[in-house]
């Protein structure tokens, strides 16, 4: 899957971890330079103060609480510019950008969280540390990062079930909550942070290869740990709202707007874009229902021949999982047809909603 064009600039914030910096995404960073299919992506390395002590005593090492108001201050200046954000972590970057968010939604600004498409934890310590506990307690006793690296930390729980209810979770946009799909990774031969503590509760985790370091070193474009963050890119770029304020409609070129029909003949074979689909069917009243997705697609399974068939990966986030089905769709060897049928679908479990008839217009000239 690669962007359409004129795909809106995407900026992809990167925070990095314990006793690191910004520099660590380097290798990242080239390949993403590299790859012409992310031309419209712009990296934006956040850096912090962390160390494992200070000695001059005019300076402190920073709590996660001031490191995620830097961030705050990063994103509404550094990214300002950017309709659609990314934020992709490493390990104790995880925390700061889960603490970034749950002070957002505390402050009421639910909403000016809605322009960031998608987080990635790559090794994040959701549940901790063990690793050389006893000595870093007897050694780093003074520094406040390390302590909420220690398992069972209560304001990292804190924090956890505050990003789970407003953001994982969350089924609209207010000023307490705003829902972003989190896509969480663990480290197959990571010793520092297990696959347990990386994965945690969230639901959309999985694992890559390499070690704690290593997962987030890739150098060269077929790592898996590269392939699968271009993969996100794409799937975020794809999954794009509007800006505030702008009305959803498919983009330029596209055959019909929602609520009109096409003022020209359209090739049968022409196919509306991931979004302009997307965005329609998301509007339809349960489309956030897992299991109203899943019967769709088993109405669509049902109405194309046998030998064609229809399968779509479950995604948790309700608008990945309709990117998931409507690629799936285009990149059938049927594509008219499974778009048909996915409209079809929807036509029969709601057909007198509003939001149905913009979908139905999107795809009317599929037959």
């Amino acid at each position: 899957m690669g962007a359409a064009p004129g795909t809106p600039r995407l900026g992809v914030v990167f925070v990095h971890g314990f006793n690191s910096s910004p520099n660590m995404w380097d290798p990242l960073r080239r390949l993403m330079g590299a790859d012409p299919s992310l031309s419209y992506v712009d990296t934006l390395p956040f850096g912090y103060a962390t160390q494992l002590w200070v000695l001059d005593p005019r300076r402190t090492i920073p709590t996660f609480d001031t490191v995620a108001d830097s961030l705050k201050e990063y994103v509404d200046t550094e990214a300002g510019e950017f309709d659609r954000l990314m934020l992709v972590s490493h390990s104790q970057g995880g925390l700061v950008v889960q603490r970034y968010l749950a002070r957002m939604t505390a402050e009421g600004r639910g909403a000016d969280l809605r322009r960031i498409g998608r987080i990635v934890l790559l090794a994040c310590p959701n549940n901790g540390s063990e690793i050389a506990l006893s000595l870093r307690r007897r050694l780093l006793r003074r520094n406040p990062q390390e302590e909420q690296l220690r398992p069972l930390n209560e304001q990292i729980a804190d924090t956890q079930r505050a990003v789970l209810r407003d953001i994982v979770n969350a089924g609209q946009v207010t000023a307490g909550s705003c829902p972003i799909p989190f896509s969480v990774y663990a480290g197959e031969s990571d010793s520092i942070v297990p696959p347990a503590s990386a994965r945690s509760v969230f639901p959309d985790a999985a694992v890559l290869p390499g070690d704690h370091s290593g997962i987030a070193r890739a150098t060269d474009p077929d790592d898996r740990t590269y392939t699968t963050l271009r993969r996100l890119i794409l799937l975020t770029s794809a999954s794009a709202e509007p800006p505030a304020g702008a009305p959803a409609e498919p983009p330029a070129g596209s055959p019909g707007r929602p609520g009109d029909r096409p003022t020209e003949p359209v090739s049968p074979t022409a196919l509306p874009g991931t979004f302009a689909v997307v965005a329609a069917a998301e509007r339809i009243p349960d489309m956030d229902d897992a299991a109203f997705r899943l019967t769709i697609v088993r109405l669509m399974r049902d109405s194309l021949s046998a030998d064609a068939g229809f399968s779509a990966a479950y995604k948790a986030h309700p608008r990945d999982h309709l990117v998931e089905i409507v690629e799936r769709c285009r990149s059938h060897r049927d594509a008219p047809a499974a778009l048909a049928a996915f409209r079809d679908a929807v036509t029969a479990l709601r057909p007198d909603d509003a939001a149905t008839g913009e979908l139905r217009a999107v795809l009317a000239h599929l037959r």
